[in-house]
């Protein structure tokens, strides 16, 4: 039997997961950004700052009740309107290559769907490119932040095609 999942979102009026979220973004960041250390608390609660904007996630991962990576993700209304963006994404070491990653993403992905998006992009750190290309994104060959832009559909395809036998 799998372990069971949750996704817990982060506002304002939740401190415990605020400090949850505070407590994992320093590795998260030293992990991407070791270069700018002394930027990274400032970043942090930046996005926590921007949890009451519309269209704006903030999400941790819990597993057998323990916090175990968050999310963060927003529809992108600039680059590409109304598509989904992951903006950051993180599982803590000793929990990868457990499926949790996958398995997470897919309840974000039936969040953004069920929210209206077609499409979910984001720019991928090199360390998580092949992460990203097993959960079925695609290279758009335009990068961002010196990362590749990677997307995905949200759109089933048909594969009733005309001709076809049941």
């Amino acid at each position: 039997m799998s372990e069971k999942l949750r996704l817990e979102y982060v506002t304002d009026s939740t401190p415990a997961e605020a400090e949850a979220f505070l407590r994992l973004g320093g590795p998260y960041l030293a992990e991407i950004d070791p270069e700018n250390a002394t930027d990274h608390q400032r970043f942090l609660q930046s996005i926590l700052r921007r949890q009451g904007e519309p269209d704006r996630w903030l999400t941790l991962f819990r597993a057998r009740d323990q916090v175990v990576g968050f999310a963060h993700f927003k529809i992108d209304r600039d680059d590409r309107p109304g598509s989904g963006y992951i903006l950051e994404f993180y599982v803590v070491p000793e929990r990868r290559r457990q499926r949790l990653g996958k398995r997470y993403l897919s309840m974000m992905m039936a969040t953004m769907k069920a929210a209206g998006y077609r499409m979910v992009w984001l720019a991928s750190h090199p360390a998580a490119e092949s992460f990203w290309r097993a959960c079925g994104f695609c290279e758009t060959g335009e990068f961002e932040r010196n990362q590749r832009v990677m997307t995905r559909s949200l759109v089933a395809k048909n594969n009733n095609r005309p001709g076809k036998g049941r």
